[in-house]
């Protein structure tokens, strides 16, 4: 006999749905927000010499943009799924090293890794221990990035697929307004 109140499955199911739409919409907010303007210079009466100060050489860039690119880098590769933390960290730098050229003097900001194994938690495991294998490899590239690990249902077992999105740092062209 049962005491209490029963809870079905979709009722709990939609509070982790919540919780995964609410981080992906702040992890869009994040990346649509614009700079902070940079301070002004307080304005005042000028103390001291009154020589002139020579204008500043006009600059390409305006103002500097920062965020996270929305087009993501795909990678995909396998590994072994019951292969030891030496061996499977070997194996993520070498399929990694096959990517160098997409990868090199990049920085990324966030990966979302799918990985596929004997159960929804094996997947999760496995993609968050290549998580783990590629921040040792590759610290420049992922060390501050964010992560989140997913089972891919689709896959065969040890398949790993991870998107990668670059944090972007550029600059817009000041416009001529006169």
């Amino acid at each position: 006999m049962r005491v209490g109140p029963s809870v079905s499955r979709p009722t709990l199911l939609a509070g982790w749905l919540f919780a995964d739409l609410l981080l992906g919409l702040t992890i869009i907010m994040l990346g649509a927000q614009a700079p902070p303007e940079p301070p002004k210079a307080p304005a005042g009466p000028e103390t001291g010499s009154a020589t002139a100060t020579p204008a500043p050489s006009p600059s390409p860039c305006a103002t500097r943009v920062a965020g996270v690119k929305a087009e993501p880098v795909k990678v995909t590769f396998r590994v072994s799924p019951g292969a030891d933390g030496k061996v499977l960290n070997a194996q993520v730098k070498k399929e990694l090293l096959t990517y160098q050229d997409r990868l090199t003097g990049r920085h990324a900001g966030m990966v979302l890794t799918f990985g596929a194994g004997s159960g929804p938690g094996e997947g999760a495991r496995l993609a968050t221990r290549v998580n783990k294998a590629a921040r040792k490899a590759y610290p420049s590239v992922f060390g501050a990035a964010a992560t989140r690990n997913f089972h891919d249902l689709s896959a065969p077992g040890g398949m790993i697929s991870m998107e990668i999105y670059f944090v972007s740092d550029g600059c817009a062209p000041a416009t001529d307004k006169s």
